[in-house]
């Protein structure tokens, strides 16, 4: 996490030290008064004020507050404040998702963020976040940024992490359980405690597809995804220039475009430009980059569990840059700086393509989720997909300074079919920006991405039935020669030559032949080459997704192992090593040594899908055409 967060302010941060100086005066000269907040040790049970927020449209309303208490480091340095809330028919409704960060005042000073709840509340008790530590750890982030800052335009190196990290796509694995340790810490539950208000995650254009996989991945992060629509162009006209004001709706964007989005909570306060919200994190990422935007209440949503406003973005007026164990806070006027992405769809032979375009955050814990939503619906926007489908994708990742990475390939069988399909096709792409965006050796800018998927009936793949070599036996220099049996889909057999040529100097003796589909080629090279899966530098990682981008899945892939050529030590490749050094890494257990192979391989093209292996066993020897006389 440290060497994400030191890349992520490595990029907004170009000037250096004179930044770390604009930063450092901002901390103190754009701070609130201290006189205008709640010490939270002054506070005492019985005391009364008010809050306010926003019900409908961006009307702010006034409920009674009454402080029953102060809970002490419910967390690490944290506090909570308990406040039993009236009025703006919340006995009824009780405490509402949307409210997070609805500042209460008591005699005109700030207490703080209404931000936590108990589910299934009888009474509208809510847990509320003294502003004095919101705005104490706002100031400590900001500091930490100056530094980070200043470390930079001192030429300070930016070490990488050690971590063990995977460049293996999604579909060439042994298909693991997802690994969730990477992402952001939890900010949701369920049980009998109080827990921070989900915030309501207005979903616009999105499928019930899309919302699955947005529902698997973001609840557990405290969001509560929910189908909703854009506001209308009146109330956009209307409403989007009214200015960010403690109370009203604070709407924080991930994707925006064609599809959009949001989460929707409350401004706590606003101080000059800079904006404080929320009172608990949204992801707890720390430093970040989300648009901040302006935002509009259709109406609240009573439930037995959590009530839930349902709301919709306006404008874009600034950049969420804090999200804090207490709070989020961003400032009014920068822009925040989005990924583009376009998709080209065409689901039938017959149907008009459609194009959408989004532009989506650059927060690495999140783009492959929103890039796999995003593309969900785009094909979902026809209705149901057939229930035997064959998908031709084709996507661009287009990066700063270096070579693109393309994925052009075929995708067919019942995996890409029914609820769990999309995912299934779409995720290889959302690995390779995974794996981009959040490797450990240097920054990677991704400037865009473009997708073309085109979507036909019809299920086209072919199992690898049978493999005949034309000859056991051959000579060094010669072809591996066979006929490979493929049984399409619904179709007649079909027979495929395939030629893998033998080198002059290949050693005689017997040897194994891999007649096999695509995934299977790529888990081979995998385990071939150890320095594949343990990269060192940028390099090794780009060259780790064009091996597994480029090959197509139509193809039949031969493989001959050929004869070690090396060792490879913690990542690194060590050829041509003599007996003696070898044998000094063997009696060496503490460093793991693992021998480096390489196989001769031959594609043979098809017009189907391929699935299946096949292993045949041949004897390279000279002479093998007087051999075979002989017997």
């Amino acid at each position: 996490m440290r060497s994400m967060t030191i890349r992520r302010g490595a990029s907004l941060f170009g000037l250096g030290g004179f930044l770390a100086v604009l930063l450092g005066a901002a901390v103190v000269a754009g701070e609130p008064d201290s006189k205008t907040y709640w010490d939270v040790k002054d506070l005492r049970p019985g005391m009364k004020g008010v809050g306010k927020t926003v019900m409908v449209g961006t009307k702010l309303e006034e409920f009674g507050a009454e402080v029953l208490g102060v809970m002490r480091d419910v967390s690490p340095g944290r506090d909570m404040v308990l406040c039993r809330l009236t009025g703006c028919n919340l006995e009824h409704a009780g405490i509402i998702q949307g409210m997070s960060g609805s500042p209460i005042y008591i005699d005109g000073k700030l207490i703080g963020a209404v931000a936590f709840a108990w589910e299934f509340g009888k009474d509208p008790i809510a847990g509320v976040t003294p502003f004095q530590q919101m705005v104490q750890y706002v100031r400590s982030n900001d500091r930490r940024l100056a530094a980070e800052a200043k470390e930079k335009g001192a030429g300070a190196p930016i070490q990488a992490s050690r971590l063990s990290f995977s460049t293996e796509l999604d579909g060439f694995g042994d298909e693991p359980a997802p690994n969730r340790s990477s992402m952001p810490l939890t900010v949701s539950g369920g049980g009998a405690g109080m827990i921070p208000i989900a915030t309501p995650l207005a979903a616009t254009g999105f499928s019930p597809r899309a919302m699955s996989i947005l529902e698997t991945r973001l609840r557990p992060l405290g969001m509560a995804p929910m189908s909703g629509g854009g506001a209308g162009e009146q109330i956009r006209r209307e409403e989007g220039d009214k200015p960010l004001a403690p109370g009203s709706p604070l709407s924080i964007a991930m994707v925006m475009g064609d599809f959009d989005l949001s989460g929707i909570g409350t401004v706590t306060h606003v101080e000059g430009d800079r904006v404080y919200g929320f009172g608990h994190p949204m992801f707890g990422l720390g430093a970040c980059e989300f648009p901040l935007m302006t935002g509009y209440i259709h109406t609240v949503y009573p439930r037995t569990s959590v009530s839930m406003k349902m709301g919709s973005p306006l404008k874009v007026v600034g950049v969420l840059d804090t999200d804090v164990s207490t709070c989020v806070a961003g400032r009014i006027g920068p822009k925040p700086d989005m990924l583009p992405m376009t998709v080209h769809v065409k689901t039938g032979r017959y149907s008009d393509a459609r194009t959408y375009n989004v532009e989506m955050v650059r927060e690495p814990a999140l783009l492959s989720s929103l890039i796999m939503s995003v593309l969900t619906s785009a094909i979902d926007t026809e209705g149901n997909l057939p229930d035997e489908l064959t998908a031709r994708l084709k996507a661009d990742v287009k990066l700063k300074d270096l070579e693109p990475i393309t994925l052009s390939d075929t995708f067919s069988g019942p995996r890409y079919t029914g609820p769990s399909g999309a995912s299934a096709l779409f995720g290889p792409l959302a690995s390779v920006v995974n794996i981009l965006v959040r490797n450990p050796m240097a920054p990677v800018r991704i400037e865009r991405i473009d997708c073309d998927i085109e979507i036909e009936q019809g299920r086209k793949v072919a199992t690898i039935e049978s493999v005949r070599l034309l000859s056991n036996t051959v000579e060094p220099g010669k072809e591996l020669k066979a006929s490979v049996v493929l049984k399409p889909f619904k179709g007649e057999r079909q027979t495929v030559e395939i030629a893998l040529a033998i080198p002059a100097d290949f050693p005689e003796g017997s040897h194994e032949a891999v007649f096999c589909d695509l995934p299977n080629s790529v888990r081979r090279r995998f385990r071939n080459e150890p320095a594949l899966t343990e990269p060192r530098d940028l390099e090794a990682i780009l060259k780790s997704l064009h091996i597994q981008t480029e090959p197509k899945r139509t193809g039949i892939y031969a493989h001959v192992q050929a004869p070690e050529r090396g060792l490879a030590v913690a990542g690194q490749d060590l050829p041509n090593l003599p007996g003696s050094a070898r044998a000094v890494f063997a009696s060496k257990r503490e460093i793991p040594a693992t021998p480096i192979r390489s196989d001769l391989i031959q594609v043979a093209a098809t017009p189907w899908v391929v699935e299946g292996a096949h292993t045949l066993r041949f004897t390279v020897a000279k002479d093998a055409g007087l051999s075979l006389s002989l017997k």
